[in-house]
């Protein structure tokens, strides 16, 4: 099943490609829409997906809606609402329902990719 965020409902951010071939943001400030790759199965309902992504605490697996998923060429990306920074990445909210956490998590910067 093909499921993408269409563009227009998100801001778009500006990303530099480094010579090493990372991609990093700009500039991330709180309320920065940033899409964090993930691996997704089918959910229990329609609409929803089975969702794993990683964060310095560790991989993080819970339910998100459709919407809130979007396919690119190198596979999937969630949609995270950044909420604050920390010393070596950034602190998101992704909305959903997951096992281990309210949805607050903390990435390493280089894993914030444009939504």
């Amino acid at each position: 099943m093909h499921v993408a965020q269409k563009e227009n409902n998100h801001n778009i951010l500006c990303c530099n490609l480094h010579a090493e071939g990372e991609e990093k943001m700009k500039q991330i400030k709180p309320g920065a829409e940033v899409g964090i790759r993930c691996e997704i199965k089918e959910g229990p309902f329609s609409g929803e997906k089975l969702v794993s992504f990683d964060t310095v605490d560790g991989p993080i697996t819970g339910f998100v809606r459709e919407e809130n998923l979007k396919e690119t060429t190198d596979g999937w990306l969630v949609h995270a609402i950044v909420v604050g920074q920390v010393v070596d990445g950034v602190h998101v909210r992704v909305q959903g329902s997951f096992f281990t956490t309210n949805g607050l998590a903390s990435i390493p910067r280089e894993m914030a990719l444009a939504a």
